[in-house]
């Protein structure tokens, strides 16, 4: 079976992740939540940073299947249901407090083997089916919100040296995956479409750098940026693209409503996994882990990104759904030449 371009990427991105996610579990984690040094009772702010990184690694996976199957027939359930098992082992890894050198390659060689297996198996089923837009809309939306999330995170300290390395490969693989998923929903391979694609590409490496170079506590403005500048890039991939200046006009308070969305959902998301459905402290004591203290909150950034990028890829569907317009040379119907005779 030959792999194409969109393989190469659905696949290259699953390993990746895979791999990252085995070093997090085995290395990171116990030196996130620091045993010799746990003299108190409860954690706090962002102590779970590494739990945080290995959550966004699955949906990570999961979005590489559905880039895989195109958003069609297998990828559909193989998707969430690889993420969930997934979510399981690192539950149980976690809490039998796994870890060193030789559980990290153990579970580097068996998770990178999964992560390569099942979206060859779903490129392999789905062979060159049409592609399923809102499956695909929805997953490029996700990965576009998890990007400046995961490229910005931070630790109580930030001195680990894995920190940095492992955020910043996120940040790329979600931007990627974005612009991955985005492109095999587009309807069309235009030029126009095209520039789009590389503007995005261009203003989303600038903000990636911006989002981690920056210190802790600056770099919240360059993350939402981030943020907005690839769901607009969504917005523009997936959908009608204007052929006249007026049309395009009509396209910005759709881009611009971005810019104030996507930050207001990612605050509401982090409010209310934190604090109403507290899930991130559900995992924490699922983990077997310290709880974070009463005053600090223990947050999940994974679920924030999942839950704000996918109610933003709903909204696209929807405002494409109900404003687009057809062609300029689309030929009138029948009914519609019948009235205008008349």
């Amino acid at each position: 079976m030959r792999i194409d371009g969109r393989g190469a990427v659905a696949v290259g991105s699953a390993l990746t992740a895979a791999v990252l996610w085995a070093l997090d579990v085995a290395l990171w984690q116990p030196l996130a939540e620091r045993p010799g040094d746990f003299a108190f009772v409860y954690a706090e702010n962002n102590t779970y940073w590494a739990r945080d990184l290995r959550f966004c690694a699955v949906v990570a996976i999961a979005l590489a299947i559905c880039l895989a199957g195109r958003g069609a027939g297998l990828s559909r359930w193989v998707a969430p249901v690889t993420a969930a098992g997934w979510i399981g082992v690192d539950l149980a890894v976690d809490r039998a407090g796994l870890e060193g050198d030789a559980v990290a390659t153990v579970l580097a060689v068996v998770g990178g083997l999964a992560a390569v297996a099942v979206p060859t198996v779903v490129l392999r089923r789905v062979g060159d089916g049409r592609p399923r837009r809102r499956p695909l809309v929805l997953g490029a939306s996700i990965a576009a919100s998890l990007a400046p999330l995961a490229a910005g995170m931070e630790s109580p300290t930030d001195t680990e040296a894995a920190l940095t390395p492992a955020a910043a490969i996120l940040g790329v693989l979600f931007t990627v995956l974005a612009l991955a998923l985005a492109w095999t929903a587009a309807p069309d391979r235009s030029r126009a479409r095209l520039v789009a694609a590389g503007v995005i590409v261009a203003g989303a490496a600038v903000t990636l750098l911006l989002s981690r170079v920056l210190a802790p506590g600056t770099r919240l403005t360059p993350m939402m940026l981030l943020g907005a500048l690839l769901l607009a890039g969504v917005a523009l991939v997936t959908g009608d693209l204007p052929r006249a200046p007026l049309p395009w006009l009509q396209q910005l308070p759709k881009l611009l409503v971005l810019l104030v969305v996507y930050p207001a959902l990612v605050l509401f998301a982090l409010l209310l996994t934190a604090y109403v459905v507290p899930v991130a402290s559900w995992f924490t004591a699922l983990s077997g882990n310290v709880p974070v203290n009463a005053a600090d909150s223990d947050t999940l950034y994974a679920l924030v990104g999942v839950l704000a990028g996918g109610t933003i890829g709903w909204f696209l569907l929807v405002v494409d759904r109900a404003f687009v317009v057809p062609p300029a040379d689309a030929k009138p119907s029948m009914e519609e030449v019948t009235t205008a005779s008349r």
